[in-house]
């Protein structure tokens, strides 16, 4: 006769370890979801800017006049800083959905964190925002100051010339 006795698990148990490895399986196809989301955003930021950067170095490196080549890199900048934004803007877009879909699987708990995050990450994007509006006009100055340096000079060497 053996001594060991068989036992059966509790149904709420069975039940209760379902729930677990459900909601475990539907966080991480929710993480994987954004993960590729973001990955496809970064891959497609990254490859516009080296088809891009590689049109404009050709273009600067057959520029010969310094004032043509000072405002086609003014313009680069620029075209660079809007791609920069409007990626970091998309990025942003996808971490509140994502943290939604997360509040959904996990209930009430999780859906204070998130709205907590949300409130930073919207204070980011400002500063983001700020910083670029603040490099823009900073970018703006300089090529001014560099436009009436370069042209000042030209008016030098045109009346030497002369």
């Amino acid at each position: 006769m053996s001594t060991h006795t068989q036992r059966v698990p509790n149904a709420s148990t069975v039940a209760d370890r379902d729930i677990n490895v459900d909601k475990a399986v539907r966080m991480a196809v929710v993480m994987a979801e954004a993960n590729e989301r973001l990955f496809k955003l970064q891959s497609d930021a990254a490859n516009a800017a080296f088809s891009e950067n590689a049109k404009h170095l050709k273009s600067l490196l057959s520029t010969k006049d310094s004032g043509s080549l000072l405002a086609e890199w003014a313009g680069v900048y620029q075209s660079n800083m809007r791609r920069v934004l409007e990626v970091s803007r998309a990025g942003f877009q996808i971490v509140p959905e994502t943290q939604a879909k997360m509040a959904d699987v996990m209930g009430e708990p999780f859906s204070a964190y998130a709205k907590e995050t949300q409130k930073y990450l919207e204070q980011y994007v400002k500063a983001i925002a700020d910083g670029r509006d603040t490099a823009a006009a900073a970018v703006k100055q300089f090529l001014a100051q560099t436009f009436a340096s370069v042209s000042g000079e030209q008016d030098k060497k045109k009346a030497k010339v002369s």
